[in-house]
């Protein structure tokens, strides 16, 4: 893996959960996943980045299997 955090569209795929709810519920503090940032441009925009770390989803999901590894059991 070439960095250390996955985007919530790549965390969708692991916690079958749109990336907007991820987003949103990491926003309200819902669920603990890695990170959420609001940032505010030099426009006065705020916009949010998000870092979610492998080892936060492998404790909600149960461990390093994905969701077909776990389907196939």
């Amino acid at each position: 893996m070439d960095k250390p955090y996955l985007s919530p569209e790549e965390a969708t795929k692991q916690l079958g959960i749109c990336p907007r709810e991820i987003r949103k519920m990491m926003r309200n503090n819902e669920i603990d996943l890695g990170l959420a940032v609001k940032k505010t441009t030099s426009s006065g925009k705020k916009r949010w980045k998000f870092y979610i770390y492998q080892p936060k989803i492998d404790k909600i999901t149960g461990g390093g299997e994905s969701c077909e590894e776990a389907e196939a059991m």
